[in-house]
Order: structure tokens, then C-alpha cells, then sequence
């Protein structure tokens, strides 16, 4: 199997911002859901392709840009990178928490059983496909690492919630936005690591970085730099696919289709036939179809229909389809 496709998703601003501080980024491409570049890490003999992508902050914007990146980059890993604020007393500041379940508990159902509506939001996550158990060696690096359970909430820690979160959950930090993207991530199938650093502490009388927000921004700052030393590490773990699953065509990718006309075509297919229009060039067009991940394609330029089928490595396919007896 190919090196995977790693999609590190950054959520909250001040991330984001201490990400682009840490790795000066050449290039930054915009998207209708956030910025995003492309970075090579160091991972020893492999050349893994990895892409930072800004989530955005709070529930909606984790649960959209994770959809978002999973339709358009189709990553074979996606990896959470962020801060969380933790329980005075239960956790250390700089902690990482390799994230194992997420909860998210500012559901309020009160027609019906709210626990129920709790489970239905909370993603346990399956790290079995990282080496060695998922353990980390912890020679030189600024911050430590806890295997554990995160809950989720569009707010800050509330210090009278604390003890029920304590005492109903076991935990010992929260977060916005990482019950969102475990959810969006493990509905698709995708392998999802998520990886929060402690930048503040919240107790019975409030917490640290409330009315100091700079507390947060700096502390910020050197979580997410050491994530990101330990991110080659991370990707250096990371077990091929069972070879049961060596299929060689993953998916269709698009049905390509010629048009002579761009706008007839679009007036035909979006217009009439009612497929939502995904992007466009001056000689093509991508519309969604809503049933699949695959896109249709309409362009101007090539006289023929093709439909094209997603592979890890061409150069690798045409091989073992030649050696299948194809042409």
C-alpha cells in the first residue's frame, strides 16, 4: 500500500494562527470552509502527504469542514490537532490527550431520554492501526501524553458543571469541537487521531485563561509546537491496511462527460436535472451527486465519456492490471 494521505484539521483560530507562526507556510490556499497547505514531515523512509486544513471553531464548523475535506481530499487519515482546557486538579497543564471516546454533553432532550440522545453523539475510536499500541517515546519532548476519554461542548468549561462531568463521565478536560469530528469521521469510515494539549486549567473558583485570554494565545503557542514535533512521530506509526483489504479500485472517483457548451451544459444537468453545482472552470464543471462521493464531471475539451476509477498509486495500478491480463 501507498503511504496514506494525512489530513491534519486545526480547529480554533489561535491554533491555526500558532500553526502558520510554527511552519511558514510558502503557499495558503482558500476554500469556502477555511485555509489550508500542504506539508511534507519528516518521517524517516517515508514520504507521507499531509495537508493542514483550519477547521474553524464550535461544533458546526468541525462537523461541516471535517464533510468538507472528506468529499474533496479523500484522506486515508485524519488527524485533530488542538488545545482543550482541563480540570484543576485531574490534569497538568502541556498534557496531551490521545483521544479514545468522545462525548458531547450540551444536549438538552427533553421530550425523551436525554441519555440516549447523549450516546448517539459519543464516538468511541478505534486506534488499533497505530504501532506499538499507540505509545510514544517521551525522550525530549516539552509535553507528556494520557490516553483518555474528551467531552465536547459549544462553550467553555462551566467550574458548577465540572463535578457531573467528573462523576457521570470520568473526565478530566473539554474541548469544542473534537466530539464533532470523531462523529463526521467514524460515520465515513475514515481512520480519525485526535490530539489535544492542555493549555489551561478550570477549577471551583473559574478558570485561569477566563478574562486573560492571553493566558490561552501563549500557552496555545506552545502546545500546538509541541504537536507538531511529535506529528512525524505520530505518522511514522501507522500500520498498512490488513492485506485482505488490498483491493486495487477504491471507488469511482467521477463520470466524465462531454459537453460542447459549458452553460448548455450546466442549464441541462444543474437546471433541469437538478445536480447541485460543486466548482467550475472556463472548460469544466463538478456536479455532486448526492447518493455517492463520486463527482460528475462535464468539460468542454475531450470528445469522449470516461469514467475514472480512485487508486492508490496509477503507476502501481496500470502494473497489476496489465499483469491481470488487461490493456
Amino acid at each position: 500500500m501507498s503511504d496514506p494521505r494525512v489530513l491534519i484539521l486545526i480547529s480554533a483560530n489561535a491554533e491555526w494562527r500558532a500553526v502558520k507562526e510554527i511552519l511558514y507556510p510558502a503557499k495558503v490556499h482558500s476554500t469556502p470552509m477555511g485555509e489550508y497547505f500542504d506539508w511534507k514531515p519528516d518521517t524517516g523512509t517515508r514520504d507521507t502527504s499531509t495537508r493542514f486544513f483550519h477547521g474553524g471553531w464550535g461544533k458546526i464548523s468541525a462537523a461541516a469542514t471535517t464533510q468538507y475535506v472528506i468529499d474533496h481530499f479523500q484522506p486515508d487519515l485524519l488527524v485533530n490537532l488542538g488545545t482543550c482546557g482541563g480540570f484543576d486538579g485531574r490534569i497538568e497543564h502541556r498534557t496531551v490527550i490521545l483521544v479514545t471516546k468522545t462525548i458531547v454533553y450540551d444536549i438538552i432532550e427533553q421530550m425523551a431520554d436525554a441519555e440516549e440522545a447523549i450516546e448517539h453523539y459519543s464516538t468511541e475510536l478505534d486506534l488499533s492501526w497505530i504501532g506499538d499500541n499507540g505509545q510514544l517515546t517521551m525522550d525530549d519532548r516539552t509535553l507528556s501524553i494520557v490516553r483518555g476519554l474528551l467531552v465536547s461542548a459549544d462553550r467553555d468549561i462551566v467550574p458548577a458543571d465540572i463535578p457531573m462531568l467528573v462523576n457521570k463521565y470520568g473526565a478530566v478536560a473539554a474541548d469544542w469541537e473534537s466530539g464533532a469530528i470523531a462523529w463526521v469521521a467514524k460515520k465515513n469510515g475514515v481512520r480519525c487521531l485526535i490530539l489535544r494539549g492542555v493549555t489551561d486549567l478550570v477549577g471551583s473558583q473559574g478558570g485561569e485563561a477566563y478574562d486573560n485570554i492571553q493566558v490561552f494565545h501563549e500557552n496555545t503557542k506552545t502546545v500546538m509546537k509541541g504537536l507538531i514535533e511529535q506529528l512525524p512521530d505520530w505518522l511514522s506509526k501507522i500500520k498498512p491496511e490488513p492485506a485482505s483489504q488490498n483491493t486495487l479500485l477504491s471507488k469511482v472517483d467521477c463520470i466524465e462527460l462531454y459537453v460542447p457548451d459549458l452553460e448548455s451544459g450546466l442549464g441541462f444537468y444543474r437546471e433541469r436535472l437538478g445536480q447541485q453545482l460543486i466548482w467550475r472552470t472556463a472548460q469544466a464543471a463538478g456536479l455532486r451527486m448526492p447518493g455517492s462521493e463520486a463527482e460528475i464531471l462535464l468539460q468542454t475539451e475531450r470528445k469522449r465519456q470516461e469514467v475514472d476509477l480512485l487508486v492508490d498509486s496509477a503507476d502501481e495500478a496500470a502494473q497489476r492490471f496489465v499483469e491481470a491480463g488487461g490493456r
